[in-house]
């Protein structure tokens, strides 16, 4: 599809913009095409940066009058300049580990994955963990052994925990079970479920969500020198494509421990938010999430805000975990009347989230069906009322199913749809129409925006394979595949134009995350956080914009990705 739009090209400031120079800029940036994102949706030639600010936007011949004899010129040669992308749900923590750490592999066919994983145990000593990810629920399809007698195959003599793609759920063996304490007859943990055979009882080695991270707590934990490298190189992977803000979506005091290293060492180039557990069976007590909220400012720093908080409320709609208002379609697993499980109690969980909100915490929910999504609006309503508008924007993460009459409620409790993942377009494997039937319709991202809502973006890597954010900008506008480009497309009526796309992924960000002040669009006296592209995207095909490369990237002045 053939897609252009035509803004017009007006350049901001003629002359009027600039502060009177009291020394020559550190930096200038001419000769570019910006797309400022300001209120004017105005273009500038030019920008002069002193002490990571923005000193001068606007005409090159205005911007130029702050250059001196040690300002550094960049020609950037027409290049397109946007701000910095805010993802604001990432897992750089897990992700690294995963990546650096663990036995990593993504494959769609079980002699692949078994393959892989032989592999990783050909380096393991007997009795050690084999550790890793990520399985889909298709390996399994035909199989005639359960999950866990496929392990036990291959790998009699290791205990083995895996994550699936969703990082919800587990795939363990036989011995893993037995360190775990899990047997047939052990009952399901509250907000998990422990996958059994429907004949006979017996766990088939398949943990859902709860189930899954209880028992990962009783795992060996990495060194903290090796949980920071990890960290390092997923942070370096993510800057890659012009993301300068991340909001790490759910930090634990592991986490934070090694952030906080990173930041000793001078060893993080971009901006980090933290979302702190709360009453997740993710973090190893709630006791230490309570130390962890108490003690968040001792952790934060200019490159760390650890005021944000996250709670989990349901599982996901592929594995029948989602909290639904109406029941998923029938199948043998569960039956015609199944609608998920809340992992809190609604009373309980508005009680945590006006305690939180009173604390100065933004809180995230993670809820993806429509019940869940009605839960933590109500959860944010009651904090409205227990303390007033505290100007907290709380966030409804992977609002992607929503009942109707709750898409105006976003707007009216001042309350982020956060876009996460990349599940909007089709993608093979994945059908929803046969867990929720042909009417029920997620990810309804234009009717978000137009009741005023403000939508917000979050890669939810390592859930997708890259943090690379841009098939995410082409996909919400084509609503079909951004790698295959193929002409099917789900839901096409919520698709959006990418301006609209482009104001999600940096200045709605921004927003959420705390500095819409500071960041999300480039005008004066702002955070001098931006990135050059290769390509001009208002002017090429919409098929095209997923694969921008981004050839430089500035935070707060400091050039950390330099390609030109």
């Amino acid at each position: 599809m053939n897609y252009r739009i035509l803004l017009p090209v007006t350049l901001l400031c003629l002359g009027a913009c600039s502060q009177p120079a009291q020394r020559s800029a550190d930096t200038v940036y001419t000769n570019a095409r910006i797309y400022t994102l300001d209120s004017q949706h105005n273009w500038a030639e030019a920008m002069a940066v002193t002490d990571g600010k923005i000193v001068a936007i606007g005409r090159a011949d205005d911007v130029g009058a702050h250059t001196g004899e040690t300002t550094i010129v960049h020609d950037l040669q027409g290049r397109m300049v946007i701000p910095g992308i805010h993802d604001t749900h990432i897992h750089p923590s897990d992700t690294g580990i995963q990546k650096q750490l663990q036995c990593s592999f993504l494959e769609n066919q079980l002699d692949a994955a078994l393959a892989a994983l032989k592999d990783c145990l050909a380096g393991l000593e007997e009795g050690e963990w084999l550790r890793g990810g990520q399985w889909n629920e298709g390996l399994f399809i035909g199989a005639e052994e359960m999950p866990k007698e496929i392990l036990d195959e291959i790998a009699p003599n290791n205990p083995v925990f895996l994550m699936d793609w969703s990082v919800h759920n587990g795939w363990v063996n036989s011995a893993a079970l037995e360190i775990f304490g899990i047997d047939d007859d052990t009952p399901d943990p509250s907000g998990g479920v422990i996958v059994r055979d429907l004949e006979t009882g017996e766990a088939t080695g398949i943990l859902y969500d709860n189930a899954a991270y209880e028992v990962r707590n009783k795992l060996p934990e990495y060194e903290l020198e090796d949980r920071a490298k990890a960290l390092a190189w997923s942070i370096n992977e993510i800057m890659q494509y012009g993301v300068t803000t991340i909001k790490d979506a759910l930090a634990a005091t592991a986490d934070m421990e090694a952030y906080a290293l990173l930041d000793a060492n001078n060893a993080l180039p971009i901006n980090i938010k933290t979302s702190l557990s709360w009453k997740s069976a993710w973090a190893k007590t709630h006791e230490d999430e309570i130390a962890l909220i108490d003690a968040r400012d001792d952790l934060a720093s200019d490159r760390i805000d650890t005021d944000f908080a996250k709670i989990m409320l349901d599982g996901i709609p592929p594995t029948y975990t989602g909290a639904t208002l109406e029941p998923y379609e029938p199948s043998e697993a569960f039956g015609d009347q199944w609608r998920g499980k809340l992992m809190l109690d609604p009373d309980e969980l508005a009680a945590d989230v006006v305690a939180l909100d009173a604390k100065g915490l933004t809180i995230k929910i993670h809820a993806t069906a429509d019940r869940s999504v009605r839960v933590a609006l109500d959860a944010f309503e009651a904090a409205r009322g227990a303390n007033g508008d505290s100007g907290l924007i709380h966030e409804v993460s992977h609002a992607e199913l929503i009942h109707p009459d709750d898409i105006p409620r976003f707007a009216e409790l001042n309350v982020a749809a956060e876009m996460c993942p990349m599940l909007w377009y089709p993608i093979s494997g994945l059908d929803w129409e046969v867990w929720l039937g042909p009417d029920r319709k997620p990810w309804p991202i234009k009717a978000l925006v137009e009741s005023g809502a403000l939508v917000i973006y979050g890669s939810d890597w390592n859930v997708v394979p890259t943090p690379n954010p841009w098939p995410a900008i082409e996909s919400m506008v084509t609503r079909a595949d951004p790698f295959s480009n193929g002409e099917k497309t789900l839901w096409p009526e919520q698709a959006i134009d990418l301006a609209t796309a482009i104001k999600f992924f940096t200045h709605n960000g921004a927003i959420a995350n705390k500095v819409g002040d500071s960041s999300g669009s480039l005008e004066l006296d702002k955070d001098a956080d931006f990135i050059v592209l290769d390509r001009q995207i208002f002017d090429i095909p919409i098929t095209e914009v997923g694969e921008t490369v981004v050839l430089m990237s500035v935070v707060g002045g400091q050039e950390i990705i330099n390609k030109l």
